[in-house]
């Protein structure tokens, strides 16, 4: 799927800053104080390698209460010790998920699957472990498998059993919303490698998806923190409906993306999201499953959800370069029409938090651009395409004509932020006197002072002025395609 853009900044940021609050706000101060963990007996961990030795080979030991003991009293209980909470995703669960399961066969594999199900959820719901061990034990769950991947490309089998267990606990109200998180991202998994029950795939999970993203509607003067959390979670019921490849009851699944990207309180990251999402439903198939005009409708409401898209990157660059200019106390933009515009200087030359905010405005710009194409016509911005709007579409349609249109001024934007604008031989790169560079801020005066810094990794060629310079213009010129006069 296309996930490439999705990790922007912006999203990775508050990725983490959400599972800190939902590990450590939303859990009750009780919750935190209990949490001490399972008994672990150190003397098990003798029996690890031999265990798992005969689980390889499809063996399992005529003792089971033995081996009860030593997963319940060891190999899952380490993941509730506090003293362990480093360790528990990138050292247990991985080992588990990895190496002792994937290997594991026949009755071996059976005992395995169900002796985790059944500790992992104990685990998820118990009040005195830690958050961490909770969060890690449902997600886990999530990702057990009946059958590892056949071969490469193909997806594993998950565990149906899994997939009811996980609609309840989200469902439950009184669960932390960090448990909530962690079965969402399992019912997502679920959509994505396959789901059997037809009730469940077709009725049960896309009106919980739905339910998800409409009850999380941004409020006028809602609290932004707030409304940031639930979009996370919204984040994921998109993909999980991009997952099912289902246009929905009536349409359903069409009616809640148009809504989220016509609504102007919506973040532009949502919006563009919602966008992808068509990209996803709309795969090959023998036939449409939208009626000619829905289609036209939703082709020009990615058109001019790309002009919106672009105004927006526009004012947020203007406004990162703005603040740039704000150093020590003195504003240095506002010039008399009597002076030269203050040139800015190259990005080798800009502050390190300047250049980490330029990083993040082109991983943003690009991010949300490609998730409107993505919509429009897939990854591809040229060449045969067979999933986005754009292929649901005859060739003499005049929404295609203006669609390609749009999409033409992709590689070029594209071109401007990975190579920097095109050298302007006559352009006066000229300060005045009332500007000089004794009276800006270091940061802003390109003094010789300070060299390019020494770096292997390869830097970006563009700075504010030239981001904003590039989208001002394909705004202009998607202006005049959506007019009709540019195409």
């Amino acid at each position: 799927m296309f996930y490439q853009f999705r990790c922007q900044m912006k999203l990775v940021v508050l990725f983490f800053a959400v599972l800190f609050q939902l590990f450590f706000v939303s859990a009750a101060p009780s919750q935190m104080v209990l949490a001490v963990g399972w008994e672990v007996d150190e003397t098990q961990a003798e029996r690890k390698a031999t265990i798992f030795s005969a689980f390889k080979a499809g063996s399992v030991d005529a003792d089971r209460a033995g081996l009860d003991t030593f997963f319940d009293k060891y190999y899952f209980a380490r993941w509730t010790r506090t003293e362990n909470t480093g360790l528990v995703q990138q050292t247990f669960v991985k080992e588990f998920l990895s190496q002792d399961l994937r290997d594991a066969a026949g009755n071996a594999r059976e005992y395995l699957l169900t002796k985790s199900f059944n500790t992992l959820k104990k685990m998820a719901a118990d009040n005195n472990v830690t958050p961490t061990a909770r969060y890690n034990a449902i997600l886990t769950i999530g990702q057990l498998a009946q059958r590892e991947p056949a071969g490469r490309g193909n997806p594993p089998t998950p565990y149906a059993q899994a997939l009811p267990y996980l609609i309840e606990e989200y469902q439950k109200k009184e669960n932390p919303k960090f448990i909530q998180l962690g079965s969402l991202i399992g019912i997502v998994r679920f959509a994505e490698i396959g789901i059997t029950d037809e009730t469940l795939k077709n009725t049960t999970i896309p009106n919980l998806f739905i339910e998800i993203i409409q009850s999380g509607k941004p409020k006028e003067n809602g609290n932004k923190e707030d409304q940031e959390m639930t979009d996370w979670f919204r984040l994921h019921a998109l993909d999980g409906l991009g997952a099912l490849k289902s246009v929905g009851t009536n349409g359903q699944v069409v009616k809640v993306l148009s809504e989220i990207i016509e609504n102007n309180l919506e973040t532009i990251e949502i919006r563009t999201y919602a966008a992808k999402i068509f990209g996803d439903l709309f795969f090959t198939d023998s036939e449409k499953t939208l009626t000619d005009q829905q289609y036209q409708q939703i082709g020009d409401l990615l058109i001019t959800l790309m002009k919106t898209t672009v105004e927006s990157q526009l004012q947020m660059v203007t406004q990162l370069r703005d603040k740039a200019r704000v150093t020590k106390g003195e504003i240095v933009t506002n010039i008399s029409a009597m002076s030269p515009v203050v040139i800015e200087p190259e990005f080798a030359l800009l502050t390190p938090e300047q250049q980490l905010e330029i990083t993040g405005a082109v991983q943003s710009i690009k991010s949300n651009i490609l998730n409107v194409t993505y919509g429009i016509r897939g990854a591809r911005l040229t060449g045969k395409i067979d999933v986005g709007v754009l292929s649901k579409l005859s060739t003499e349609d005049p929404i295609t004509a203006k669609i390609n249109s749009t999409v033409k001024l992709v590689t070029p934007l594209f071109k401007v932020l990975d190579e920097g604008p095109p050298e302007d031989p006559n352009k006066q790169r000229s300060i005045s006197s009332m500007d000089s560079m004794s009276e800006m801020s270091p940061s802003m005066s390109g003094s010789s002072t300070k060299t390019k810094p020494k770096d292997d990794k390869p830097q970006l060629k563009v700075n504010f002025t030239a981001i904003r310079d590039a989208l001002q213009k394909m705004s202009d010129e998607l202006s005049v395609i959506i007019s009709g006069s540019g195409v």
